[in-house]
């Protein structure tokens, strides 16, 4: 089984790395899983991953979701894209954004490829942790009074679709909607036919 290796940073958190494997098979969906469950963050909110090039500038986004509002399907989803389905050498940038309002931005560079007999089910791996996770929700101030028509628009478009990403308790905690514990090996469902020994790319 192919496995990506990433170093995962956080903008404006140079303290912080988490070194997560990956099985080359696995998707978008499930990196964006394992991230957040690497620094302890609900999964409550939209995401999106852009390829990038070796200055950070970004070239393909990928979205949780169909942002389309006309369902036209024309930006990649995560869920149908595996890992191994771009060409992804040591040194390959991406970006992670989370949470289009308070828009937490971290950044992965592929570290290592290699070949591991381990069983899938223990991926994803995390394995080094350094510094503290920042807190997610800090203070619900960041969060603007007022939303933009733009933003109503989006969580109307989102309501209709029977997905509830934006709205908290009394005590402001969030239905989290993916078990953290996982991070040590995600159910096999979630790699769908991922265990096959297939080539990389």
């Amino acid at each position: 089984m192919k496995i990506i290796r990433f170093n995962i940073t956080v903008e404006d958190g140079p303290d912080m790395l988490r070194v997560l494997d990956m099985p080359a098979n696995s998707n978008f969906q499930d990196l964006h899983f394992a991230i957040l469950a690497a620094v302890d963050f609900d999964t409550t909110q939209l995401s999106s991953f852009f390829i990038c090039n070796q200055n950070w500038e970004k070239k393909v986004e990928l979205t949780l979701i169909n942002m389309d509002v006309d369902d036209n399907g024309l930006m990649p989803i995560m869920k149908d894209i595996k890992l191994k389905d771009y060409e992804h050498e040591v040194g390959q940038k991406l970006i992670f954004e989370y949470d289009f309002v308070l828009m937490w931005r971290f950044f992965l560079e592929v570290t290592k490829l290699y070949d591991s007999e381990e069983p899938a089910k223990d991926f994803p791996k995390m394995v080094e942790s350094v510094g503290d996770s920042p807190k997610q929700y800090e203070t619900f101030d960041k969060y603007p009074e007022v939303m933009s028509e733009e933003d109503n628009s989006l969580i109307h478009e989102l309501e209709l679709r029977n997905l509830d990403f934006f709205h908290h308790d009394e005590e402001g905690e969030e239905d989290d909607v993916w078990d953290h514990d996982d991070i040590d090996g995600l159910d096999e469902a979630g790699f769908e036919e991922s265990h096959g020994e297939e080539d990389f790319y």
